[in-house]
């Protein structure tokens, strides 16, 4: 089906003029709204990064974010389900309340100690209280988190957004069906964490199988106008390695290629600052259809501690194989999202 100039000249016009800015979804991670602005309504977004180097971690602070300001989002947390999001949520709370209010204490928050019910402090009862009661009304009202011990195939995953409103689900869940809920789903933002402990039934070609999941996915964000935040697995490269670029998702390279926008996580070793519990992170932007150069890193603290991103951050060119410039972007350099005086 074609569309001549004029009309597509006319419904890109009325598309646009509709989208309410203030209303988009945003990361809630500075550097990733100074540079992206926010989250586009039909947005496919991927976000990889290696084990262990902070997907989880990031994809529930968007969940979370989005969910405070009012958005409805629904969580899928594969690896460690429902109740590993809650404690990391809960705990990020706690963590903030105690840093912001109860510093003095002198109390050890340690999260593995917490989570195992080592040694129980009635601070750290009070301050769940606390953290529970300051957004129990907010996310109780917008954030969804999926549980199903059986997993999550392509099926399962329409069938739970169909549920999640309510509505009755065909077992055989057919395109026709999922057209007909285009508009019906009431939510603003997913997030799925991550895309390879999907439930895969043929074992014999995982590649096609990973292709047609995130087809379903592109589906959501095209037809729902409901964006996707996709979390993906980096692939165990060379300890000599630079920075992984988007071909370096583990899988299929229809992984970057479906997306609208890529995001690779890495940590910058070099720079770890054990003691002070900041974790040195470059940001690339793999792959970016509003022209953020991939070449261009970003590296920011992640705090421990608070278990947040800083809001400062420094800028640095990167070569075709991901090795790191040595020194920073000047002030002149950067690109005009990033020139801020709060910008270290």
């Amino acid at each position: 089906m074609f569309t001549d100039y004029k009309q597509a000249f006319l419904d890109e016009a009325n598309y646009r003029t509709n989208i309410e800015f203030s209303k988009l979804c945003t990361y809630g991670v500075k550097v990733l709204d100074d540079a992206l602005l926010a989250i586009a309504p039909k947005e496919l977004i991927v976000i990889a990064a290696g084990s262990g180097y902070g997907k989880t971690e990031i994809s529930l602070a968007i969940s979370r974010h989005n969910a405070l300001k009012g958005k409805k989002v629904a969580h899928y947390n594969l690896e460690g389900g429902s109740c590993e999001a809650i404690q990391r949520m809960k705990w990020q709370d706690m963590c903030s309340i105690y840093y912001d209010e109860y510093r003095d204490e002198g109390l050890d928050m340690d999260y593995r100690r917490w989570v195992l019910n080592e040694r129980p402090h009635p601070l750290l009862v009070k301050l769940e209280g606390i953290a529970y009661n300051k957004v129990k009304d907010e996310m109780g009202n917008n954030l969804y988190l999926y549980d199903n011990p059986k997993g999550l195939n392509c099926n399962m995953f329409c069938e739970s957004l169909i549920k999640l409103e309510g509505l009755r689900a065909d077992p055989e869940l057919d395109s026709s069906l999922r057209r007909s809920i285009k508009g019906i789903i009431g939510l603003d933002l997913i997030v799925i964490d991550h895309l390879h402990y999907f439930s895969l039934t043929k074992d014999e070609d995982e590649i096609s199988e990973i292709t047609e999941i995130l087809k379903v996915i592109k589906t959501t964000t095209e037809e729902m106008h409901i964006p996707v935040i996709l979390i993906a697995h980096l692939r165990k490269l060379p300890r000599q390695h630079g920075v992984p670029d988007k071909e370096d998702i583990y899988g299929t390279g229809n992984i970057h290629k479906i997306s609208n926008t890529c995001i690779i996580l890495s940590p910058n070793y070099e720079q770890d600052n054990f003691a002070g519990g900041l974790y040195p992170t470059f940001i690339r932007f793999a792959k970016s259809r509003q022209g953020l150069r991939p070449n261009l890193l970003v590296n920011i603290n992640f705090d421990i501690k608070t278990r947040r991103y800083s809001d400062n951050y420094e800028l640095y060119r990167c070569g075709p194989n991901g090795d790191v410039y040595t020194e920073p972007l000047k002030e002149e350099e950067k690109p005009s999202w990033a020139k801020r005086k709060f910008n270290v």
